[in-house]
């Protein structure tokens, strides 16, 4: 076997043990009481998850708490009010804010913007710009409008698309693991897909 193969193999297992790790709270934790979780359910999972694939400047967690807001989207609110609790994120105890103005955002350290602000986005996030806030949307177009990782709906599956370059001017470094499972990777000269399969 050449060592091309060897390595995509490799690549190819590592994807596996990473998405693996990005379900388990879906698969075989607190989404376990319904066999086939919905959008929203998934969404909130992903977002606990999001924060141990991602750093912070040390500033940034000077807080005694790591917070996870939410603009809109009551339904993802619900189901990270029920995640978090007892649960810990970059060695701090979790909680969820729910706000319904960005001016309410505080230190949060993760901002979910439901797609009910879609046609605010663009408006929303330059109202955080230069703060390191890690702002996740479900929208046809939010990379575009300068968020960090954006939800997509595809063939009836969640995936999530990352830009390194909103990422770095909120001063946040994403992971490599992470990166390598994303549907597509807006970044430096770059906006190709790099994991085709997507999520699975």
């Amino acid at each position: 076997m050449s060592r091309q193969v060897l390595t995509n193999v490799y690549r190819l297992l590592h994807k596996a043990i990473l998405l693996g790790a990005l379900y388990a709270c879906i698969g075989g934790g607190w989404l376990a009481h319904s066999a086939e979780p919905g959008e929203e359910e998934v969404e909130a999972a992903f977002l606990y998850r999001f924060a141990g694939y991602v750093e912070w400047p040390a500033e940034a967690l000077s807080a005694p708490l790591f917070t996870i807001a939410v603009l809109g989207a009551d339904g993802v609110a619900q189901d990270l009010q029920q995640m978090l609790p007892e649960h810990q994120l970059k060695n701090h105890p979790a909680q969820l804010r729910r706000i319904r103005r960005i001016e309410d955002l505080g230190n949060a350290q993760i901002l979910f913007v439901g797609p009910q602000y879609n046609d605010e986005l663009r408006r929303i996030i330059a109202q955080v710009a230069d703060r390191p806030v890690l702002i996740v949307t479900a929208s046809d177009h939010g990379l575009e409008a300068g968020s960090c990782v954006n939800f997509l709906l595809i063939d009836r599956r969640l995936r999530f698309e990352v830009s390194t370059i909103a990422a770095e001017h909120a001063g946040l470094k994403i992971s490599a693991e992470l990166l390598s499972v994303a549907v597509r990777v807006q970044g430096h000269g770059t906006g190709v897909p790099l994991a085709t399969g997507g999520l699975r």
